[in-house]
């Protein structure tokens, strides 16, 4: 049995949510609009699989474990910069990036895995740090 170390912990339930509106999944958007069925494992699994390969390499992370069966990561409690930060990794011109930047760039062109970084913060758009 895995005994967590004493640090306070905070337990993340991944679900099969998803964003968009109206039924139709904007991976851009704000709000949930959808629920696929087994999305919430696919992203612990890749969550889990960084974690493992940044720890690894001897880079510290809040990640303490998972449960991949009952969807949930236990992380270390953190101290949240403002409203939280996103970081983003981006293979297609789609969602909010191309809303963003749609003069720039045709919808769906690759991006190879360009990365933003955003404050959360709904009221001014979730603003890109550079």
């Amino acid at each position: 049995m895995y005994m967590l170390p004493k640090v306070k912990a905070v337990l993340l339930k991944f679900k099969d949510d998803v964003t968009g509106t109206d039924g139709v999944f904007d991976p851009g958007a704000n709000t949930i609009g959808l629920t696929i069925d087994g999305v919430g494992k696919s992203g612990l699994k890749m969550t889990t699989y960084f974690f493992n390969r940044l720890n690894e390499r001897g880079i510290p992370t809040h990640f303490v474990a998972s449960d991949i069966d009952d969807t949930t990561m236990t992380v270390k409690k953190a101290t949240v910069f403002g409203k939280g930060l996103e970081v983003i990794c981006r293979y297609k011109a789609v969602g909010s990036f191309f809303r963003r930047y749609g003069a720039y760039c045709i919808q769906g062109q690759d991006l190879g895995a360009f990365v933003e970084v955003t404050i959360k913060d709904e009221e001014r758009g979730d603003p890109a740090i550079s």
